[in-house]
């Protein structure tokens, strides 16, 4: 066990529910991206800002004995969990192992990396394609086909990049007919396979509407998006363990499953199978990082976008994260927002909200409470020849709950 103290810097905060967002940007006003800049303390947003309240040590250590007790029932082999309010990381542990057997290496808070699974879709592809607006390269009303041509014809063309972030292009949700094993075939079929659902009527999960994302920030960007991710969001944050396309085998990975065919426990490329067949990731699924890492990520997010004295993203583009999109549901910008009431359709509201954040299927998840802007992120790898049946989302929510307990 770790307790870190508050990250030295400017401290920013304010009440977030209710507020819009207005990014869009005229495609004459676009300017080459650069490098964040490190901005300087002002005296007035110091005044206006509260400080992080600390979790009391009860609170994390009733989160702990919850994750603690899951490993010890099987439901995973080990795990890695971080917490805190706003800026301050309070605690950053590793509980078990990697594996099952003994001889399985326990798990590191600084060194063990776990596939993110669709956690991938807000600390990678969220981050990239917010950071492309901000960056005034990209904006969130353009229509896919500006920069994705192949993706277009009949209602594909009023798809726009806000619709692939909600989920509301009318996409299928997976790919499970696919056969290649060529990414670039792959990645034409997924972008072209027709609508099931008029774009902006509906919201559907899909996996392909975030592999087809990846593909236009990437091309706004006009690098590879992982190198684009790395200079614009991780390597600022400190974020020296994130990284997408990591290969199998991975020493320091997880595991997440065995693959058809082979006897060794399969570590790096990605358990999600359309991630793999792109080549390891596709925006959907494929970042591999550290809690370490990820307390890092959830402590600017939960500080309206600033960590220490660097500005990853703007409080308005934060805002975009917390806010249900108008016709989404639940669904902010790449974001989701879960319900006090418990789980809901994606298409309908919430009367109570309890946390925003985002799951992945292996285990792993990250969620901040928009009101006290206290924060956990929990990685497992739950798929790993699983012992004991568990329902995950009991699981986050009774972590939350102890450490961000209701107001009655």
């Amino acid at each position: 066990m770790r307790r870190l103290g508050r990250v030295d810097g400017l401290l920013m905060g304010g009440v977030v529910l209710g507020l819009g967002l207005g990014l869009a940007t005229a495609a004459g006003s676009r300017r080459p991206a650069g490098p964040p800049v490190p901005e300087p303390p002002g005296a007035v947003e110091r005044f206006l800002t509260p400080a992080p309240v600390p979790i009391p040590s009860a609170s994390i250590a009733k989160a702990e004995s919850l994750i603690s007790r899951n490993v010890r029932g099987q439901a995973f082999p080990g795990a890695a969990f971080a917490a805190g309010n706003r800026e301050q990381v309070e605690e950053v542990k590793g509980f078990g192992r990697i594996g099952w057997s003994d001889s399985a290496a326990a798990v590191s808070p600084d060194s063990t990396r776990y596939d993110l699974a669709s956690l991938t879709k807000v600390v990678a592809t969220t981050a990239a394609v917010m950071a492309l607006v901000e960056d005034r390269k990209l904006d969130l009303d353009d229509p896919v086909r500006d920069y994705v041509p192949e993706f277009s014809g009949g209602a594909k063309d009023r798809v726009t990049i806000r619709h692939l972030l909600t989920h509301t292009a009318g996409l299928r949700a997976g790919a499970a007919d696919i056969v290649s094993d060529d990414p670039a075939a792959v990645r034409r079929y997924i972008i072209t396979r027709p609508l099931i659902a008029e774009p902006g009527v509906d919201v559907l999960y899909s996996d392909l509407g975030f592999a087809i994302l990846w593909a236009v920030a990437e091309k706004a960007a006009g690098e590879p998006l992982g190198r684009y991710l790395k200079w614009r969001v991780w390597a600022p944050l400190g974020m020296t363990a994130t990284e997408v396309g990591v290969r199998s085998p991975c020493a320091d990975c997880a595991p997440t499953l065995y693959l058809e065919n082979s006897d060794e426990p399969y570590t790096g490329g990605s358990y999600d199978e359309v991630a793999r067949r792109l080549g390891g990731y596709g925006g959907n699924a494929g970042a591999f990082s550290t809690v370490r890492d990820l307390s890092r990520f959830a402590a600017m997010i939960a500080n309206e976008g600033r960590l220490g004295d660097i500005r990853i993203f703007q409080r308005r583009t934060v805002r975009g994260f917390v806010r249900p999109q108008p016709g989404a549901g639940t669904r902010a910008l790449g974001w989701e927002v879960y319900c006090r009431e418990g789980v809901v359709p994606d298409s309908k509201g919430c009367e109570n909200i309890l946390a925003l954040g985002h799951t992945g299927v292996t285990g792993t998840c990250l969620w901040i409470d928009p009101v006290s802007r206290t924060w956990f992120v929990l990685l497992t790898n739950r798929t790993y020849l699983p012992k004991q049946e568990i329902d995950m989302q009991m699981l986050r929510r009774r972590v939350f709950r102890a450490l961000a307990p209701a107001e009655e």
